[in-house]
């Protein structure tokens, strides 16, 4: 599974002198500056509730026209202040204390200020109203509350849909609604205090899994937990993710510490939160009983330990869905249909499949949009599916770790559906392995939420299919060419 090694970029007891210099207290100032600048235009162009419902604190109206371009500086500002804490993080500058400090200066303003780049917030305080009024989540959806406040901070496209999310959130925005009161304001803080459960326990998990891949603690915090894609993603807009991917990272780094039916438990119960958890439980089971660092345990005490882990794995996942009490619908066609109801071009298959259909119309073939979108989807999805078929089937020759990473973007990527948040179930474990030096990585959880605006609507429209086809053309061939897809699947040790 690897060994706990020195790198740069632990936190260097011996030398204190490293912790801390004009670099550091600059880049975390300027970052800190960055996240009130968007907290405070967020209170008028964020994903807040309509005009007639203030957020508890304000700008003045009438600095409207500017609000845009201040809210874009204070995201330059945020990406400009982590660029340079990434700095110091690489050269060994940044500690355990020290990241801690940095979320709370970064995140405490995106946790009391307005939802930003989402409205999914306001979707799960109705699921939970839902199941606080004792109506089943899984078969009605916002808009059996009636019209209100909350119904209009909904996202129109979730307003009448069911919970695609499983069943131990759903209890858990149950908890959420009796809680919170009916402060629409004091619901999205609970909910985001609840989410940051999931946030406590990357920061734990992290450095120690970084530790034991050989990586470094500190720049694998820099890009798992202290980016913008994690914070807005984490934070801001309190998606669900957070516990899912906090539980997860949990999972993985027990694993791999040795301990495998623990690790499994708790992703187990991290696909009660969000189903694509699961595929922990397979990586490292199957990596378990194939791992070349078993070779000289018997095939049979290996089967039996892999069987017992992911038979108690099942037992959580079947204990947390009866305990919770709606039932098994969460895992049926209807449920696990949402996600394919919305096609934003932000997906690839639905970018490709909309380039697909101008170019055969083009040529005279007589074919409609969207059955082409829903072919490509199936062939992009396929496509992804085998490639995290050939991961697993390979896991034991490389880390399993980095294969379960990319086995998770590729899921991502594959998907129906593509939001930045999603990117995150693969990044934060790639984070904490030799892939953590990539630019490539370093440059999407810096600007991969901007492709949505401050409201949460999707900021590519009209043409940009076209540069989303190019972009993803132009990736594929640099995979092939040159076979540069061993280096992304076997990245040179650090």
């Amino acid at each position: 599974m690897g060994t706990p090694a020195t790198v740069p970029g632990v936190e260097d007891r011996q030398r204190p002198e490293r912790m801390a210099g004009p670099g550091l207290a600059g880049s975390i100032a300027v970052g800190v500056c960055g996240s009130v600048g968007l907290v405070l235009t967020g209170s008028r162009i964020g994903s807040v509730p309509p005009a007639s419902y203030s957020w508890w604190f304000s700008l003045p109206r009438t600095a409207g026209p500017w609000m845009a371009v201040v809210f874009y500086v204070s995201a330059a500002l945020m990406i400009l202040g982590w660029l340079g804490l990434g700095r110091e993080a690489r050269a060994g500058r940044l500690s355990l204390p020290t990241a801690w400090l940095v979320l709370a200066l970064w995140g405490l303003p995106l946790l009391v200020g307005p939802p930003l780049f989402s409205r999914d917030l306001y979707s799960y305080i109705g699921q939970g109203l839902i199941a606080r009024r004792g109506l089943d989540p899984y078969t009605v959806g916002p808009s059996i509350l009636g019209p209100g406040t909350l119904l209009s901070s909904i996202a129109s496209v979730w307003r009448h849909t069911a919970s695609p999310y499983g069943p131990l959130f759903v209890r858990a925005t149950w908890l959420s609604a009796l809680v919170s009161g009916p402060s629409l304001i004091v619901q999205v803080l609970v909910y985001r205090a609840f989410e940051l459960v999931g946030v406590v326990l990357m920061m734990v998990s992290l450095p120690r899994l970084a530790r034991r891949l050989g990586t470094s603690p500190g720049v694998a915090l820099w890009l798992g937990v202290l980016s913008p894609l994690a914070l807005y993603s984490f934070i801001s807009s309190g998606h669900n993710d957070s516990l899912m991917v906090g539980l997860m990272v949990a999972g993985v780094t027990l694993a791999v510490e040795g301990r495998l039916t623990t690790g499994l438990a708790l992703c187990a119960l991290a696909a009660t939160v969000k189903l694509p958890a699961a595929t922990a439980v397979v990586f490292l089971a199957v990596n378990h009983v194939r791992s070349t660092g078993s070779a000289g345990r018997p095939v049979v005490e290996r089967w039996k330990e892999a069987a017992g882990a992911v038979g108690l794995a099942a037992v959580v996942f079947a204990g947390v869905t009866v305990v919770c009490g709606y039932g098994w619908a969460w895992l049926g066609p209807g449920a696990l249909h949402v996600p394919t109801e919305l096609r934003v071009f932000t997906t690839p298959a639905v970018s490709l499949g909309t380039a697909m259909f101008h170019l055969l119309h083009a040529v005279g073939l007589p074919v409609a949009s969207s059955p082409t979108v829903t072919v490509t989807q199936a062939v992009v999805g396929l496509a992804a599916a085998v490639g995290c078929l050939v991961l697993l089937v390979t896991v034991h020759r490389h880390e399993v770790v980095h294969s379960l990473g990319l086995a998770l973007i590729l899921i991502v990527v594959g998907s129906p559906t593509v939001w930045p948040w999603y990117l995150m179930w693969g990044l934060i474990l790639l984070a904490a392995t030799p892939a953590q030096r990539s630019r490539l990585m370093a440059g999407v959880l810096a600007l991969a939420m901007l492709l949505v605006g401050p409201s949460g609507s999707p900021r590519l429209g009209g043409h940009w299919y076209i540069v989303v086809t190019l972009a993803l053309a132009a990736a594929v061939v640099w995979l092939i060419r040159d076979r540069h897809w061993r280096a992304v699947v076997v990245p040179r040790a650090a």
